[in-house]
């Protein structure tokens, strides 16, 4: 016989028409958007999570257009076939480098704002999320929009808050729409000095409550050049073929908290170098077993000895690049473990 408090919760859930309220929870894990870089799934235990807000930020050129390039496109080769809303609000978007990280740009919504207050793109970001026809939104960058008060004044009147207060609505609106709609959210910020701290340090802009609406804060760097064998270059080299993206994981409340800094390899030719980050995870779980210079691919399942006595990292490289074979039976293991981890 029921009691009291469970007619309420069986009234509540019916007046949501969908049920908020249980008793006890299963056991839950997210679903996720890869990302392309085998080694950025590692770290994020596959991916941004669906229904919740990522943000990127850090230094400029630090990789955070491109990583989140790299999402719209993965997410765009899902199952899910919903729209894309890229708001490119310092209208600096690189159509051509979108091709080449695989994004179809001619099925993606691109909002370029020219006057457009913050206010008046967070509202597009809103209502076009509630029609439940977009799954995936980018708002490039936060650090870029101004508020409504902001534009109405001139440069000699004073302003406090700037995009905080209205950035705090969205957060809160925006949120629930997206829980509603099982939709995602990239929000890309910058860094400024944090004036405020004694000892120094970073703040982004937005003020302290986005923060909040964030399930996932990660933060970009550029790392060291490259050349074309994958060797790390000094950071006056005059002509790299790609860099590596540094990330550190600042913010994780949709996995275990046990893989906090990661990295991943960008080519200038063709984007995301899947092949030499796909190599980086295959040594951290021994499918590829090094020994000084020496390199032995290994079915960690059988033991056996797949391709043996591969000299440099070079070599590997051009042996999965060439062998798709041997790059199946790779990509299948490293899949395998990812999965038990």
């Amino acid at each position: 016989m029921g009691t009291k408090l469970d007619e309420i919760m069986k009234n509540a859930n019916k007046r949501a028409k969908e049920e908020i309220i249980t008793q006890g929870l299963g056991e839950f894990s997210y679903k996720r958007i890869p990302f392309t870089s085998p080694r950025m799934n590692y770290c994020t235990f596959g991916g941004i999570p669906i229904g919740k807000i990522t943000e990127f930020y850090g230094e400029e050129h630090g990789g955070k257009t491109t990583t989140a390039l790299d999402i719209v496109a993965n997410y765009q080769n899902s199952d899910d076939n919903r729209d894309v809303l890229y708001i490119d609000a310092e209208n600096t978007l690189d159509i051509e480098w979108a091709k080449k990280i695989g994004v179809d740009v001619d099925k993606m919504y691109i909002v370029q704002p020219k006057s457009q207050s913050a206010e008046e793109i967070f509202q597009i970001i809103c209502d076009s999320v509630d029609t439940g026809e977009v799954g995936l939104w980018v708002l490039d960058s936060i650090g870029a929009l101004m508020s409504a008060q902001e534009l109405e004044k001139t440069m000699e009147d004073k302003t406090y808050g700037g995009i905080a207060k209205p950035l705090t609505l969205f957060g809160k609106k925006v949120e629930m729409l997206m829980q509603r709609h099982k939709c995602t959210g990239i929000g890309i910020n910058q860094i400024r000095e944090d004036l405020n701290s004694t000892w120094g340090g970073i703040s982004t802009p937005g003020g302290k409550a986005w923060k909040h609406f964030c399930s996932v804060r990660m933060q970009f760097g550029r790392g060291k050049f490259i050349d074309e064998n994958g060797k790390e270059l000094t950071r006056s080299a005059e002509n790299p073929v790609g860099n590596i993206v540094m990330m550190s994981m600042t913010k994780n409340k949709t996995c275990p908290p046990t893989r906090r800094t990661g990295f991943y390899t960008i080519n200038y030719e063709y984007g995301i170098d899947y092949l030499r980050d796909l190599i980086e995870v295959a040594i951290k779980y021994d499918i590829v077993r090094k020994s000084g210079a020496w390199f032995d691919v290994i079915n960690i399942e059988t033991g056996e000895i797949i391709e043996g006595k591969i000299h440099g990292q070079a070599n590997v490289y051009e042996l999965l690049k060439t062998n798709a074979d041997i790059l199946a039976q790779v990509e299948t293991l490293v899949d395998n473990v990812m999965q038990k981890n």
